[in-house]
């Protein structure tokens, strides 16, 4: 009804496994612009959809990857390509709402008039709009309290060619298939015409403190498919390696980051 009336939709669909601590975070966030928000629950063990339950716009929605226990990224991909569009249980965008978001709890799409932008995409017939992609940075997780955002707490961060895809879409005019991982060779077809500019920031707030990425290093190590271990997709959750990597990169991007937010 609301489109009816050339009021302009957003539904936000939010990817989500055992991120109480950030949760709350992102919710506020996609609550002052979404419509509708959908959190994907890859089955949390821990207060995720307690926390999700308390916010009246969220929709929780589970999902599993072959069993309960694992994370699949081909899955994962095609369920972040067509949830939008799934109109066996009404959470579809198409035909509903002017723009979909599709993100990780630890992503964040952002600019001042998020809403002002998204506008005046919609009246030049944007229908993907581009994205400078941060990795956020801070030294410690920021202590959550209601009505303090976590754009206005950490402001710092590195620019990252890894964070510009395509997770803002135009439902009724774009399609898009995302890859596995959901960074580099996501794709939109359909009406794309992408925005001039890339006015929107997609702000990535994984390296909140070396404790806090290092237990979700460890937490999500263990849940990689058989088929992401033989494809080697997600290595990065679960090689030692990259553990180390992790750790010496978040030492690096503290010292090098700047400031991302006014």
């Amino acid at each position: 009804a609301k489109k009816e009336r050339g009021i302009m939709i957003i539904y936000t669909y939010i990817f989500c496994w055992n991120e109480e601590k950030i949760l709350p975070f992102t919710l506020d966030h996609y609550e002052q612009f979404s419509d509708r928000i959908f959190l994907l629950d890859n089955y949390s063990t821990d207060k995720s959809v307690e926390i999700a339950r308390k916010y009246d716009k969220v929709t929780v929605i589970p999902f599993s990857c072959q069993d309960e226990d694992t994370y699949d990224e081909f899955e994962s991909a095609n369920l972040r390509s067509t949830i939008y569009k799934d109109e066996t249980y009404g959470f579809n965008a198409t035909g509903k709402a002017d723009w979909a978001i599709l993100v990780d709890a630890d992503e964040f799409v952002y600019h001042p008039d998020i809403e002002g932008i998204l506008k005046g995409y919609t009246e030049q017939g944007v229908g993907v709009p581009r994205l400078a992609g941060y990795n956020m940075y801070s030294k410690e997780f920021p202590k959550y309290k209601k009505g303090e955002l976590l754009t206005q707490k950490v402001k710092q961060g590195q620019e990252a060619l890894t964070e510009c895809k395509p997770v803002i879409i135009s439902p009724d005019k774009v399609d898009v298939k995302f890859s596995v991982g959901a960074h580099f060779h996501s794709k939109a077809t359909g009406q794309v015409l992408p925005s001039v500019n890339s006015d929107i920031k997609l702000l990535h707030y994984k390296n909140l403190g070396k404790e806090y990425i290092t237990e979700r290093y460890n937490q999500l190590s263990t849940r990689s498919s058989c088929t992401n271990k033989e494809n080697q997709f997600g290595e990065h959750w679960y090689s030692k390696r990259c553990h180390k990597g992790m750790r010496e990169g978040f030492d690096d991007g503290i010292k090098d980051c700047k400031k991302i937010i006014e």
